[in-house]
């Protein structure tokens, strides 16, 4: 479990620095490696964003397999909230575990994240089931995650997304199987 779990943190931190301009990228090299920082850690990196651009889709969104996709989750509205979701199906159709990394959160806010059997993250009559690991709150950096087991299959998963725990506004949506 943490190796995925870590896997996944390194797949957000690679997506990241797939979306960070070239001199951002050049600044944060040299401040790691001031502060000491982890060459080997750089490499694997790039190794494994190699890999991920190999598996995403044109529009570099979405990344799949038979047992396993990551999607990245779209602001909805002015929200600037984006993230990844990384959804791996059990074994023996005991449902799906789901991840979720937001960014753009207000720092101290807190938020909650529902998976949908549409593709639009339109509520739907709910149970706390369809909620993934309960309320989360947003730390100082305005990053917040959750992850937790639903009871559906991926193949029955459809969208994903970051709600305010408040009122349930929709910030962010994550279309699973486009």
């Amino acid at each position: 479990m943490k190796k995925r779990i870590v896997g996944f943190i390194i797949s957000v931190i690679v997506a990241l620095v797939a979306t960070v301009p070239a001199s951002a990228a050049v600044n944060s090299a040299q401040v790691n490696s001031r502060q000491g920082g982890n060459h080997g850690v750089a490499r694997r990196m790039h190794q494994g964003r190699r890999m991920n651009q190999h598996h995403m889709n044109q529009n570099g969104n979405h990344a799949q397999n038979n047992n396993h996709v990551q999607v990245k989750l779209n602001a909805v509205g002015n929200s600037g909230i984006s993230g990844l979701v990384n959804l791996n199906q059990r074994g023996n159709q005991e449902g799906t575990h789901i991840v979720v990394v937001a960014f753009g959160l207000q720092p101290g806010d807190q938020y909650i994240s529902l998976y949908y059997d549409n593709h639009v993250c339109e509520l739907e009559p709910y149970s706390l089931d369809d909620v993934i690991g309960g309320i989360y709150t947003a730390n100082n950096g305005g990053v917040g995650s959750t992850e937790g087991n639903a009871d559906d299959d991926l193949d029955e998963i459809n969208s994903v997304s970051v709600r305010h725990a408040g009122d349930f506004e929709l910030l962010a949506c994550a279309n699973v199987h486009p």
